[in-house]
């Protein structure tokens, strides 16, 4: 009996292996986006820190140059804060541009894999004609025989 044999079988494996890679980059993008929302939460809780450190500057006497100090520390983190929601909105179409990126080779790989189906399908068919064929023959040779044994 004959194995199955797809003949597409190489632009199969390249599909897989376009879909492997788009998995690697939507969670490469997707793991970039979660470390940059991690660092924008620890900015926003120390730029929260420093405010309520400025309010009790306030409550005992101190120098000016601590104000300013925490200050410019407040207006650094602010400023870092804004860098990074930038990077965050970057960080997001790279996610949704991997998203697509994926979408695209699971809907090629699954067209090569709904083809494959079919011919394997086609191919087990025919191999069952093929041995009904065979059987039918063999039973036909077998009562032609009986036929002549009997005959003689």
């Amino acid at each position: 009996m004959k194995r199955f044999k797809f003949r597409l079988e190489a632009v199969e494996k390249v599909r897989k292996r376009n879909e492997e890679d788009a998995i690697r980059a939507l969670a490469e993008a997707r793991r970039r986006l979660s470390d940059l929302v991690a660092k924008g939460e620890g900015l926003q809780a120390g730029l929260q820190a420093s405010l309520e450190r400025r309010e009790r500057l306030g409550e005992q006497p101190t120098s000016a140059a601590a104000f300013v100090i925490e200050d410019d520390f407040i207006a650094g983190n602010k400023l870092r804060i804004a860098q990074l929601a930038i990077q965050v909105q970057k960080a997001r179409k790279a996610v949704e541009k991997a998203t697509r990126f994926f979408l695209h080779a699971r809907r090629q790989l699954h067209v090569i894999t709904t083809l494959r189906e079919r011919e394997q399908e086609a191919f087990r068919k025919e191999q069952q004609k093929l041995e009904q064929k065979r059987v039918d023959e063999m039973v036909t040779m077998r009562s032609a025989r009986m036929g002549q044994e009997e005959s003689a």
